[in-house]
Parts: structure tokens; C-alpha cells; sequence
């Protein structure tokens, strides 16, 4: 009989369902894993202690007649109390979490197309966002975070469907990477925003769920796709460290339906993929 390895993680606090919130989209820390972020299908996203999960604020992020269903949270870099937004309805919002108004000396700003990933760089200067594919355009788009979010580039050439996840690099600002349904993963190099001359590598995948970086120096991207398959990559060259195929035939000990996502613990080094069952 195979020696069982003992389970290191346990439940430490639940927090009850609220029928009033709908169900939870997302959990997302602070960088200081002080607070966490849990957009919910009501159109709210909710703040919570992470010691606790005692509840610590509320967002309403609800505009009229507005698709108002949140794609994606992120904290900002630089500052734990600014939370960024978007959401199906092409809105993008900056929430200061101590008065839980919109930080920004207007409303954000409005794409013309449902937003589906957010992501700001390391040094707060660009923040960037893939919408979904309208017409003939799936776009990423920027912004100049230290002006107001004043409009810097649309890149339009680089997906040829919805773009499912844009990501900047942790540690270097110009230095970002997109995934899309089209099943390609791009690298870019931002200092320049010619889209030709900052794409400088292209990954084929199947169609992306998530992606993100690990590594000591984040030199390591993972992959995700809607197959439920899984696959490292060295970032910078974009050469395939490992391709681990459908995880849902390699998990005899375990049911696993669906993908979710990786977190990488850069003290421990240690990288866990996280999946879930219907069951």
C-alpha cells in the first residue's frame, strides 16, 4: 500500500453563503495578503479580513441598465488600499477601499466592448485590458495610469479572438504577456507601443483560461486552457519546460473536472495548481 502523503492545508474559516450577493466570481489577496477582494455576481465586490474573513467593506460597481457582471479585480502595485475593476459592460474603475468610492476624478473609463482581463504594471505607470472579440477586433488596450488614464495604444493585430487574460511581469514594467480563446499566448516588450515591434513572441496553445509567472525571478510563465491542460514555459524565450496534458487523466487519486488556477508562494518556491470537481 502506498505511503499517503499528509494534506498540509486545513480549513481555518467559512464565511456563509449572503443571497442578497449572488455567487463569489473571484478571491483575490492584497499584496500584503492583509485584505482580500471577492467580486460576486451581484454586481458588489466584497472585502473581507484575511485573518477572519470578517467583512471590512463593500464596492458597488452597479451602473443603471449595465452589464455590471465583474470580470476581473486586481489590486494595485503600489498601494493596498486602490482596487481596479472591469467589468462585461466595458467599464474600468480604480475604488479607493478606505472610502470605497471610485479613486479616480471621473468614472473610470468606458471600452466599447465587454472588458475581460485587467492587469497593472509593477511600477504603476500602464495599466492594460483585453476585451472580448467585437466585430472583427479582440483588442488590448492601455493607459497611462500617472495621467489620469489617459489612452496610450490599442493593439488589435495580436488575437484574433477574446482576449482571456493580459498580465504584466511582477517584477519588470515592460514586460507583459496576453492569452486569448484563439490559442495563442504573446510576449511583449513594451517599450515601445508599435504592436509589431513589441510582440516578440508568440506561444501555441489551445484556448486560454490562465495564465500567469512563477519562478524566483518570475522567469517561468504557466498555462491553462479551457482543455483543461497544463504547460510551463520559460518566459523570456518562450521555450516549453513541460507539457503535463489534460489533468483530468492524471489524477486517479482525485476528481478533477475543471482547472482553476496556480498560486505561486515565492518564499516556499513552491507552486500548487488548483482545481475543483462537480461533485
Amino acid at each position: 500500500m502506498a505511503h499517503q502523503q499528509p494534506n498540509p492545508f486545513r480549513l481555518l474559516h467559512q464565511r456563509p453563503p449572503q443571497s442578497s450577493e449572488g455567487w463569489v466570481l473571484d478571491i483575490v489577496p492584497s499584496l500584503d495578503r492583509a485584505i482580500v477582494a471577492a467580486p460576486t455576481a451581484g454586481g458588489t465586490i466584497k472585502i473581507f479580513d484575511a485573518n477572519n474573513l470578517s467583512e471590512a467593506g463593500s464596492i458597488n460597481i452597479r451602473r443603471g441598465n449595465a452589464d455590471s457582471t465583474i470580470s476581473e479585480v486586481v489590486f494595485d502595485t503600489t498601494n493596498n488600499a486602490l482596487l481596479w475593476s472591469a467589468d462585461k459592460g466595458g467599464a474600468v474603475g480604480l475604488w479607493d477601499l478606505r472610502s470605497g468610492a471610485q479613486a479616480l476624478s471621473h468614472d473610470g473609463v468606458e471600452v466599447r466592448a465587454p472588458v475581460l482581463s485587467l492587469s497593472v504594471n509593477s511600477n504603476h505607470t500602464l495599466l492594460a485590458a483585453g476585451t472580448e472579440l467585437v466585430g472583427d477586433d479582440a483588442k488590448i488596450l492601455f493607459w497611462d495610469v500617472r495621467n489620469g488614464l489617459a489612452p496610450l495604444a490599442e493593439f488589435i493585430e495580436c488575437h484574433s479572438d477574446d482576449v482571456t487574460q493580459v498580465r504584466f511581469h511582477p517584477e519588470q514594467p515592460n514586460a507583459m504577456m496576453s492569452g486569448s480563446t484563439d490559442g495563442l499566448v504573446c510576449l511583449y516588450n513594451l517599450e515601445t507601443f508599435d504592436e509589431d515591434d513589441a510582440l516578440y513572441q508568440v506561444i501555441k496553445e489551445d484556448s486560454v483560461h490562465k495564465i500567469g509567472y512563477f519562478g524566483p525571478s518570475y522567469e517561468y510563465l504557466y498555462c491553462l486552457t479551457h482543455m483543461e491542460t497544463f504547460s510551463l514555459w520559460q518566459f523570456s524565450e518562450a521555450e516549453r519546460v513541460y507539457q503535463f496534458g489534460d489533468i483530468r487523466m492524471q489524477t486517479p487519486e482525485a476528481k478533477v473536472d475543471y482547472l482553476i488556477d496556480c498560486a505561486y508562494d515565492a518564499e516556499t518556491q513552491r507552486m500548487y495548481l488548483l482545481s475543483g470537481s462537480q461533485e
